[in-house]
């Protein structure tokens, strides 16, 4: 079978959210452990990277599927992409608070209740106008 030879889309593909997986490790040159990245993507780049348009390793936008090798960092795509993938893949993860904005509100007025009562002063909503004005 001949190389299927990939060239950059120059497409970025930017990360929503990139953290440290506490639940894996890896063993880089010279055997030292680090932890695994988290890395979680966009609907649409997930979509890509599991049709083999997106490098796994390196997060790089190509312009054929499952190339023999990534351009970039020359892993083995064709060979190994998919069973990364099935290894590494956990599903979708939220990313960003888990409560709403009205909720976030509620609870600065209740913390800024708290605060005005461990101060001893009564707590009333207001606007601070600076003096002067």
């Amino acid at each position: 079978m001949a190389d299927r030879v990939a060239r950059p889309t120059g497409r970025p593909v930017i990360p929503r959210m990139v953290d440290e997986d506490p639940d894996h490790v890896t063993v880089r040159a010279g055997g030292q452990l680090a932890r695994a990245p988290l890395v979680a993507l966009e609907e649409y780049d997930m979509n890509r990277l599991k049709a083999g348009y997106i490098c796994i390793q390196c997060l790089e936008d190509l312009d054929i599927s499952l190339p023999t090798q990534c351009p970039i960092c020359k892993f083995p795509m064709a060979e190994r992409q998919q069973e990364k993938l099935m290894k590494e893949y956990v599903g979708n993860v939220r990313v960003g608070p888990s409560t709403t904005l009205e909720e976030e509100r509620e609870i600065m007025i209740e913390l800024r209740k708290k605060e005005a009562v461990d101060a001893g002063r009564m707590w009333t909503p207001s606007i601070v106008v600076p003096r002067g004005l």
